[in-house]
């Protein structure tokens, strides 16, 4: 287990169960929202990659993800992903951490099935970020 820092929080990570909690993860949504972040999602910065990799997360598979059509082609997503290990300091849906267009928070469990199943120590962070549509399908075919 690694002490991780950020901000006024800090984690205690089991960085390798985390990658392996994500690798398990082959059920993948097929919507267009979610083929759309997963392709908005190989262009994040290098700044939130390393934020990633601190906590052992696959940005490309929250494990929960909504998405909110707004202005200009594009989509504000919110979600979160689930860490293995323990907050030792951070306050809860405090929307507290921004690493570059991404704001993160420290939310309480949700009755999400794969965090659910998990028996050993863990949490999730949640996440909001405006991303552009990249998919060739109108994103009007999102709304129907």
């Amino acid at each position: 287990m690694i002490e991780v820092r950020l901000d006024e929080w800090v984690l205690h990570v089991e960085t390798e169960k985390t990658e392996t909690l994500y690798e398990s993860q082959n059920d993948v949504c097929n919507c267009l929202s979610c083929k759309n972040f997963r392709k908005a999602s190989l262009l994040f910065n290098e700044e939130v990659m390393h934020f990633s990799n601190k906590l052992g997360l696959d940005l490309h598979k929250p494990t929960l993800l909504n998405a909110f059509p707004v202005e200009g082609e594009q989509v504000m997503y919110s979600g979160h992903y689930t860490v293995c290990g323990e907050i030792m300091e951070g306050e809860m849906d405090a929307w507290d951490v921004i690493v570059g267009s991404h704001c993160f928070s420290l939310v309480e469990e949700d009755g999400n099935q794969l965090a659910e199943s998990l028996t050993e120590p863990h949490f999730q962070i949640g996440f909001e970020v405006v991303l552009q549509w990249l998919l060739p399908e109108s994103m009007e075919l999102n709304k129907k």
